[in-house]
């Protein structure tokens, strides 16, 4: 398992802060050391993940850091993504992995001076060959073992729950992302950074989504949440006592009577969470708002199956059955 504890965020920020620092409006060119840089990272980026060339190691790190520059390149955007690849050790930065919060970067990002020069020098040398590299419905994998953060699988693109395409005729989609300042109001400080962050429009976001449909029903409302990579192993073991692996394509969920799942299917759930794990996970109003569900009264034992964690090739998701009330009133915290 992960340490919970452990952050290299701030390492990756002083990486970055250092490279940023080379740039100024006027920028044109990289100097000699960053296209030594770049290039090694070009050359990761398009080299064939089955190498066997490499150990099992060595490509196993390197391919955690690919992922990890692709969920930058989607979340924080084009210029982040190229300012990691003109100083971290791909090594090292595949071993960090795990360890870093992509909300942390973020919140750095959008206090930090972006010159033109460096818009300019990563749109000339990126351009849309980023774009072609990790498509924008692409998302990363959790956990394939301990110390590791995800791993390249193939297979059909799994659903994103947290952005749906389309919903059926009887259900109205009200937010698609969450404001952070309402997301903090709402959820404890671990829950806040779980939660994964998206750019729109240039503000940060908070990857939730609530539906309410148009008519009255057992489920009134439902709250989706797209959780960072580095969260998943905590989050299903407090919520349901579940060591929860990637080996190689095939997922391993190992349950506290001992109990395992082992499967190749494109998505799990997992379901029957104790009132006791939802308020210490997700905070008192949560809590509240789930007991307010239809379903739950109708419930007669002590655990809840309104609280689901859905895990996929490409991550994984929490749905929460709320109830009318408690969840419009959650909808307007986070809509501010």
């Amino acid at each position: 398992m992960q340490s919970a504890d452990k952050d290299c965020s701030g390492w990756l920020i002083q990486k970055l802060e250092t490279q940023l620092a080379t740039f100024d409006e006027n920028t044109k060119a990289l100097l000699q050391g960053q296209k030594q840089a770049f290039n090694t990272y070009y050359e990761l980026l398009h080299e064939d993940p089955g190498n066997k060339q490499r150990s099992k190691n060595s490509r196993s790190l390197r391919r955690k850091a690919r992922e990890l520059l692709g969920d930058i390149f989607k979340t924080l955007g084009l210029e982040v993504f190229f300012l990691c690849t003109l100083e971290p050790n791909i090594t090292r930065l595949g071993a960090n992995a795990p360890y870093i919060r992509l909300a942390t970067i973020q919140n750095w990002w959008d206090t930090a001076h972006q010159p033109q020069g460096l818009a300019r020098v990563a749109k000339d040398l990126c351009g849309d060959s980023i774009s072609s590299i990790f498509p924008k419905s692409q998302k990363r994998r959790f956990s394939e073992g301990p110390g590791a953060n995800e791993d390249v699988l193939s297979g059909a693109q799994a659903p994103n729950h947290s952005l749906p395409v389309s919903l059926p005729e009887d259900v109205l989609q009200i937010i698609a992302r969450g404001a952070l300042e309402g997301v903090a109001e709402v959820f404890n400080e671990r829950m806040f950074n779980a939660i994964r962050r998206v750019t729109v429009d240039g503000e940060s976001k908070a990857a939730i989504t609530m539906s309410f449909p148009r008519w009255v029903g057992p489920v009134n409302c439902v709250m989706g949440l797209d959780i960072c990579e580095s969260d998943i192993a905590q989050l299903a073991m407090a919520l349901f006592h579940a060591e929860v692996t990637w080996v190689g394509q095939t997922l391993h969920i190992i349950l506290e009577n001992g109990v395992s799942l082992t499967t190749k299917t494109s998505e799990v759930t997992l379901k029957g969470v104790e009132d006791r794990a939802i308020s210490e996970v997700f905070g008192s109003e949560i809590h509240n708002a789930i007991n307010e569900c239809l379903v739950r009264k109708a419930e007669t034992r002590s655990a809840t199956e309104c609280v689901s964690m859905i895990f996929t090739e490409n991550g994984a998701f929490i749905n929460l059955s709320l109830g009318i009330r408690a969840g419009l009133e959650l909808q307007k915290k986070l809509c501010t």
